[in-house]
Parts: C-alpha cells; sequence; structure tokens
C-alpha cells in the first residue's frame, strides 16, 4: 500500500488575507488624519470660490486640485503633525514618520494611487487621499507598499499605478 494522502489545511488566497500591521493606527491617530485632510480641502474648496471668478474674468482656468497637490499635501502633512502624537516630520526620503517607520502623504484624483516610476519602493506606508474637484471623496492607508504592488516600469511613462489586488491586504480605509 502506498502512503496515505496528505490533507493541507485549506489556506485563505494572500489577496484575502487582511494586513495586521505591527502598530495599527489608533482611534485618535485616524481622527487626526481625517480632520488633517478635510480642513485642508475645505480651505482648498473656499479658495477656488474665492479665485474661480477671477480666473474666468481673465479667460484662464484655476488651477486644479491635481496641480496644488504638492502644497496640499505639505499642509495635510502639517496638520497631521499638529494632530497626532505619533507623527513627526520624516527625514529628506520621507514626508512623515511614525514610531520610525517612513510615511507618505499622496493626493490621487479618482480612487487610485501612482507613484513616480523611479521612486524605489521600500516598505514605506502611505496616507492616500482621492479627491473629485475639491470634494475627499476617501482616504485610505496603504501599509508596508512593496514593488510588487505597483504596475511594473514603462519606458514611455512617469508614473506607476497601484494594483489594487495585490495591495488590497494592505490596506485600510480610514474615510470614505
Amino acid at each position: 500500500m502506498g502512503k496515505p494522502a496528505v490533507r493541507r489545511p485549506v489556506t485563505e488566497d494572500a489577496a484575502e488575507r487582511e494586513f495586521q500591521p505591527k502598530r495599527p493606527l489608533g482611534e485618535h491617530e485616524i481622527e487626526g488624519i481625517v480632520l488633517a485632510v478635510k480642513s485642508a480641502f475645505v480651505r482648498l474648496a473656499n479658495l477656488y470660490e474665492q479665485i474661480l471668478p477671477l480666473f474666468t474674468q481673465y479667460g484662464f482656468r484655476p488651477p486644479s486640485a491635481g496641480v496644488m497637490a504638492r502644497d496640499l499635501s505639505e499642509q495635510i502633512e502639517r496638520s497631521i503633525i499638529q494632530h497626532t502624537r505619533t507623527f513627526f516630520s520624516g527625514d529628506a526620503s520621507a514626508d512623515l514618520a511614525r514610531f520610525g517607520e517612513l510615511w507618505e502623504v499622496k493626493i490621487c484624483k479618482g480612487s487610485g494611487l501612482t507613484i513616480n516610476q523611479s521612486y524605489q519602493v521600500k516598505g514605506e506606508n502611505y496616507i492616500v487621499v482621492n479627491y473629485d474637484q475639491v470634494r475627499v471623496k476617501r482616504i485610505w492607508v496603504l501599509w508596508e507598499a512593496r514593488d510588487g504592488f505597483f504596475c511594473p516600469r514603462k519606458p514611455n511613462t512617469n508614473a506607476r499605478s497601484l494594483l489594487r489586488q495585490q495591495a488590497k491586504p494592505n490596506i485600510q480605509v480610514i474615510f470614505g
């Protein structure tokens, strides 16, 4: 007689498992992040309300939130630091730091996340703000990002987009 068949336990597909961060965000941190983001976007909406007539009067379109994203993300970073006790300014390679881990703030139109093609993903955490016009649609965290979470590098583009299915276990929606 041959060897008896070995039954292996049924395991979840990696894309179905929920990622468990070493130091999950606390309730106060989530509140601080959401407050920081919403505050910045409310101020942006107020600014648009005031400048839109001037731009149209002179025949120009006002800059989109995407054009203003770098300044907007820097304002959100400073506000997160003000509203939480655990986030601090990051070093030259990261926007923020929390318990020695690197954090980035990304402002992206729609529902995704894109990074610069030349950026080296190194396990940082992303606070991602998805918006439409000047309205916050969703805020989520991508925990411990890996290169495999993003589409392959291509020679004729400057951006790499998130492969949501690969990253799904590492995504935590905190608003929206």
